[in-house]
């Protein structure tokens, strides 16, 4: 996808703010980022209750007129129909999906370097939210040290 596909898409999504199709608009972003998370996390409780905390990490790390989680579920969503034409991100297989990603990390560097760090990083944040919290623990089996480990002692300022 370039930077004109990206800012028609965006324009399309504040155009459907503006009309009164804010719920449509939003349906949407929720369905994508959604699959999304099912993508990165594999138990559906902590899916569930992750992706209203990516959505509300997205629009703080960089308010403006447009949510910064809109605009990445349109790239996900633009870059599906690259993979599957006609298809939303939501609609891929897990193989589809990670086409979908391998499509916007091929991009060109002087095009789309901030589209690639965004979504680049969407993978990351998702699973950080998703394991930072109490079920995530103990799906991982997450046992903190009391002390540290013992590989580490003494490595901070002997």
């Amino acid at each position: 996808m370039n930077r004109r596909e990206l800012l028609r898409r965006g324009a399309a999504f504040v155009l459907a703010t503006r009309l009164g199709r804010l719920e449509e608009a939003f349906a949407s972003t929720r369905g994508t980022l959604d699959a999304l998370v099912e993508f990165v996390v594999a138990d559906r409780q902590l899916a569930a209750t992750t992706t209203p905390r990516l959505v509300r990490t997205l629009d703080r790390f960089l308010p403006g007129p447009q949510p910064l989680s809109a605009t990445a579920a349109s790239i996900l969503d633009g870059a599906a129909a690259q993979v599957k034409p006609g298809a939303t991100f939501a609609q891929l297989g897990r193989a589809q999906k990670a086409q979908a990603f391998a499509k916007i990390e091929s991009l060109p560097d002087d095009a789309a370097g901030s589209i690639r760090f965004l979504v680049g990083n969407l993978p990351d944040l998702t699973a950080f939210l998703a394991y930072s919290t109490k079920r995530g623990h103990r799906l991982a089996r997450f046992a903190p040290g009391a002390h540290g480990h013992k590989e580490l002692k003494g490595y901070w300022r002997a």
